[in-house]
């Protein structure tokens, strides 16, 4: 240990630096680990395709961690005859592959499950049968999500739509 003020001062500084910048790089690599699901992600109307029905203006999905596990909200923009309307959808989940209920939705339900590091599958319900699955695949880099949704419910008959969504 070095023996005058200036060099204990010297040392300490050092030392101090050395440990900040650890803790700057050990938490960067906390933060790459992180579910790369979680954030914003807007669609790209223009690289989706909708087989049925009209696709919207806009829409952008956030899923956030919460102590009840992940909270997806999905705020969908589509066109009416002189107005345009906004309607918010939203889910708490575990990935467990268990029955979550859904707000404001045709679905009563939905199950999360993990297929792979990068691929998820929802399945909705609609009192309790099967009657939508949405397969959500991020991007390697975790800077694009596509979502493939293939479904029948009474109201839209069979529907598809392959989506592309960037990560804010």
């Amino acid at each position: 240990m070095p023996s005058s003020g200036f060099q204990r001062f010297c040392f300490v500084f050092v030392v101090c630096g050395v440990l900040a910048a650890a803790s700057v790089v050990a938490g960067g690599k906390a933060a790459q680990s992180a579910d790369p699901l979680i954030g914003t992600w807007n669609l790209d109307v223009f690289k989706s395709t909708f087989t049925t029905g009209e696709p919207p203006l806009r829409r952008s999905i956030t899923f956030e961690v919460v102590p009840e596990g992940i909270k997806q909200t999905m705020l969908t923009t589509r066109q009416g005859f002189n107005i345009s309307e906004t309607v918010r959808v939203e889910y708490t989940a575990k990935i467990d592959g268990a029955d979550y209920p859904i707000i404001n939705s045709g679905l009563s339900t939905v199950a999360l499950k993990r297929i792979d590091a990068t691929t998820f599958e929802r399945t909705g319900k609609i009192n309790g049968k099967p009657s939508e699955t949405a397969t959500m695949k991020l991007s390697r880099d975790g800077k694009m999500m596509t979502i493939t949704t293939k479904g029948n419910s009474p109201a839209a008959g069979d529907y598809s739509r392959t989506e592309i969504f960037t990560k804010q």
